[in-house]
């Protein structure tokens, strides 16, 4: 049982806070970040959501309102100055905060931590860490249960929306009976089950399926078929004009090809590469991700390599093919 108590003595005493989530936000940090700002708002608080990329369109429905906003360092370091405290969600990494979590840092603002990553970074004054969750929103919604919370529609459908998407629709490995029972409980108390999973899954640009086409047709293979790998350079993304947020959930694409253990897609930054691993469950890979400063779950895990993409093409499968030795 996670103790929330520091949670409710560091909140108790401040009254403006920033909540932020990482790079590329996905739905489980913005269910998460907008969830956790109806509770802090309940409570009285004020609150700001600000996060350093915009929100994906496939997102946009849990901010009707458009109040989550784009961090921009030519303007924005006032107001980090300006806020008592700062919450950050699914992320337990400095670094995947980009430049706001640099400021963040020199300015010393008093900060929590709410992930369910294996943390890779010592970050905030108070870290709730539980690898074991499905999702972050798993855990924001023990604390709103745990405060007492009156559960509205917009905390309904931004967890929901966390554990529907975290979990690959209660497909992956971190789906828990424990996960099944929030969902249950989040039905009960009137989630948009059907429109959130259409607004997520059945509203991807044509440009993707280009992508995903051409990803298709240029898998590779080793160890048997056994390993599988595809690459999304940065020619290839311009050619098919799709944006990089819309490459999330790729990763998937080959998980579930018979006799494959180990999926790894490659994708191209202007800084460095992506690697993003995924395991079927037999062969944990976190330890691989570690090896090149990565990290994550057992059998989901990825790394940023500060090589070119090729370099980082051949190093990684040679790294791959020991695990099959």
């Amino acid at each position: 049982m996670i103790n929330w108590e520091p949670v409710n003595t560091f909140i108790a005493d401040k009254q403006r806070f920033l909540l932020s989530t990482h790079l590329n936000p996905d739905g489980d940090g913005l269910g998460s970040q907008v969830a956790l700002a109806a509770c802090l708002r309940q409570m009285g608080k004020t609150v700001i959501l600000k996060n350093p990329n915009p929100t994906p369109f496939i997102f946009e429905f849990l901010d009707p309102a458009r109040e989550i906003t784009c961090f921009d360092s030519n303007k924005d370091e006032t107001l980090l100055s300006s806020v008592d405290a700062v919450i950050v969600v699914d992320i337990s990494d400095w670094e995947r905060l980009g430049e706001m979590g640099r400021i963040l840092r020199r300015l010393q603002t008093p900060l929590i931590c709410i992930d369910h990553h294996i943390p890779t970074d010592i970050m905030g004054d108070v870290q709730i860490i539980d690898s074991s969750a499905s999702s972050t929103g798993e855990l924001i919604y023990d604390y709103l249960v745990y405060c007492d919370a009156q559960f509205n529609q917009t905390m309904i459908d931004a967890l929901y929306t966390c554990i529907l998407t975290d979990t690959g629709s209660f497909r992956f490995s971190n789906t828990t009976s424990k996960t099944h029972t929030i969902a249950a409980d989040l039905l009960k108390r009137g989630a948009k089950n059907l429109q959130i999973f259409s607004q997520v899954y059945e509203n991807y640009t044509k440009n993707r399926y280009y992508l995903m086409g051409n990803l298709l047709v240029n898998m590779q293979f080793a160890c048997n078929d056994k390993l599988v790998w595809y690459v999304v350079s940065k020619e290839l993304r311009t050619k098919t004009g799709v944006e990089l947020w819309e490459i999330e959930g790729m990763s998937e694409l080959t998980r579930n090809i018979r006799n494959i253990e180990i999926s790894i897609m490659f994708t191209e930054m202007d800084s460095g590469t992506k690697v993003s691993f995924r395991s079927r469950g037999n062969i944990p890979i976190n330890g691989l991700a570690n090896k090149f400063n990565g990290g994550g779950h057992k059998f989901a895990s990825g790394a940023m390599v500060n090589m070119d993409l090729q370099t980082t093409i051949d190093t990684v499968i040679a790294e791959s093919q020991k695990l099959f030795i």
